[in-house]
């Protein structure tokens, strides 16, 4: 067995284990339920193996998770007895505790479903590796050049595949975000396609970043068009096109080139909220860092961050929101 056809058969079964591991879970799992599970988990000896990297996957969680919770009710009752020192009417320092105690449990509560529902959205990331020609890890970036003279970067976490014929240059940009400078050749176009919109050009530069079905097409040479169902659009140098909620946006011009300030290694935010500077910080990391407090969530926060270093943007992040943080296995990372 080829070690492609190895990886797309690991992947499956740990889908199928997590998958198992879940529906057992349930309240609703019935006796038919795990009458077909035992079947399943005994017909080969690696789907037991997958289903207990599973369950061991979830004592992993389960115990930091709880510390979490533990420290949640501590700075609750700590926040309970400051309430009461600063003289503050006893009613109201006994309701804002309260209060205070339920939000941080359910906070805690919600860390282990979240972490394993994650653990589990990664799986198709190896499908499409195995389906790539090019493809890095969280933190990584890759340069290429084609057999045209066209030179590709690819950012962290990205998937890609190439398909050139003797009329078309075609990539298929699997995931994540990659820019592209084309050679130009009027006779064979140069096309990405995300999925859900393509972009197309003859000797340009540009970058394209999909993210589930939403695509951005940033133009820094050239002209490029891009085609979603029956919407086309031009960009031309300095202006961007996005794909999301379903239809090709207006294009919009940029002030500056923040959006390949990944080229440099930069991640560039201006007044955005610390969930949507995680989910960007968090592509280049192997785990994940949650904001578990929905107060501290919506803080607001502007920078300029080293990609290369993003445990160096994690401290520059708590020490700014004065916030807590606590490290699980898997450099997972809970705020709070």
């Amino acid at each position: 067995m080829s070690d492609k056809l190895q990886s797309a058969s690991s992947s499956s079964l740990s889908d199928q284990a997590l998958a198992w591991f879940a529906r057992l879970q349930a309240d609703d799992a019935s006796d038919d339920v795990r009458r077909q599970f035992e079947i399943w988990y005994h017909a080969d000896p690696r789907h037991a193996e997958a289903y207990d990297k599973s369950r061991k996957l979830w004592s992993l969680l389960q115990q930091p998770a709880e510390r979490v919770q533990q420290r949640l009710q501590a700075d609750a009752a700590q926040f309970k007895t400051e309430t009461f020192a600063t003289g503050r009417a006893q009613g109201e320092g006994r309701l804002q505790a309260s209060a205070s105690r339920r939000n941080l449990s359910r906070f805690a509560s919600g860390c282990l479903g979240l972490l394993l529902l994650a653990a589990g959205w990664r799986l198709p990331e190896h499908w499409q590796n195995w389906r790539s020609d090019y493809h890095t890890a969280a933190g990584q970036q890759l340069s290429i050049e084609l057999e045209d003279g066209s030179r590709l970067t690819l950012n962290t976490d990205t998937a890609l595949a190439v398909r050139y014929s003797d009329n078309l240059r075609e990539i298929e940009l699997l995931r994540g975000e990659a820019y592209f400078e084309v050679a130009p050749n009027k006779q064979r176009p140069f096309v990405v396609d995300g999925g859900q919109a393509t972009a197309r050009a003859v000797g340009t530069a540009y970058s394209v970043r999909k993210q589930a079905d939403e695509l951005r097409v940033v133009v820094s040479e050239g002209t490029v068009e891009v085609d979603a169902d029956s919407a086309k659009a031009l960009v031309h140098a300095a202006e961007q096109a996005e794909y999301r909620q379903g239809r090709l946006q207006a294009v919009a011009r940029l002030d500056n080139d923040d959006a390949l300030a990944w080229r440099r290694r930069q991640t560039v935010f201006h007044r955005q909220p610390l969930t949507q500077v995680l989910e960007e910080i968090n592509r280049y990391r192997s785990g994940r860092i949650v904001a578990v407090n929905p107060r501290l969530a919506e803080r607001v926060v502007n920078g300029v961050f080293n990609n290369a270093d993003p445990d160096a943007v994690l401290a520059a992040l708590t020490t700014t929101l004065q916030a807590k943080a606590l490290r699980m296995p898997g450099d997972w990372v809970l705020l709070y």
